[in-house]
């Protein structure tokens, strides 16, 4: 199993040097846009490590 990162952990990972905001980091997971899907734990998102940010319109951006 992969290990979960809370958004801002995994956004760090993939954006080190411009990191997104909650604010988008909660839009994109609103707009399916990180897969696979995070999942809500308490108040916070949790995401699979080897999660990749997906643009229904543009395909995979990793």
């Amino acid at each position: 199993m992969k290990k979960l990162l809370t958004l801002e952990t995994w956004a760090g990972l993939r954006y080190p040097d411009h990191t997104p905001s909650i604010r988008v980091l909660r839009a994109w997971v609103k707009a399916g846009k990180i897969q696979p899907q995070p999942i809500r734990h308490g108040k916070y998102y949790r995401v699979r490590e080897d999660a990749k940010f997906y643009d229904p319109y543009e395909g995979i951006s990793e």
